[in-house]
């Protein structure tokens, strides 16, 4: 709830975010207390997406709001899948302190990470997805 909250008032999931990012530095949270919160930034950043959708009128408005919903949902259906689950919690903040152990032994691997995870992968999919056409 708190994610929500700081989300709808300042508008921006990154900032909520970002806020944590120090907090957890100086050791004022764990990572199992800022997991929640993550996931209600990311519900929270929704309200954006509704209150654009309710702004607009004419033949496409519904369309919009069908978006917005799916990405309220996709959200709640996220967490609802993830979170209550002791076990499946666990995998998201053992994958992030995998992930940062890596980054704190090796820079370029963060650089090698982050490359593939955002310019190798997709370009794979469209590869293969256009190949499969």
């Amino acid at each position: 709830l708190i994610g929500v909250v700081v989300t709808v008032m300042v508008q921006s999931s990154s900032i909520t975010t970002s806020l944590l990012v120090p907090l957890a530095a100086a050791g004022v949270l764990r990572l199992e207390q800022a997991f929640p919160v993550t996931l209600g930034a990311n519900v929270g950043t929704t309200v954006t997406a509704f209150l654009a959708a309710l702004a607009v009128s004419g033949p496409n408005a519904a369309a919009g709001l069908e978006i917005a919903l799916v990405h309220l949902l996709f959200n709640v259906t996220g967490i609802l899948l993830v979170y209550p689950v002791p076990g499946i919690r666990r995998i998201p903040l053992r994958l992030a302190e995998t992930v940062t152990g890596i980054a704190l032994r090796s820079k370029r691997m963060v650089i090698v990470w982050v490359v593939g995870l955002f310019y190798g992968i997709p370009t794979v999919v469209l590869v293969v997805s256009r190949w499969l056409n």
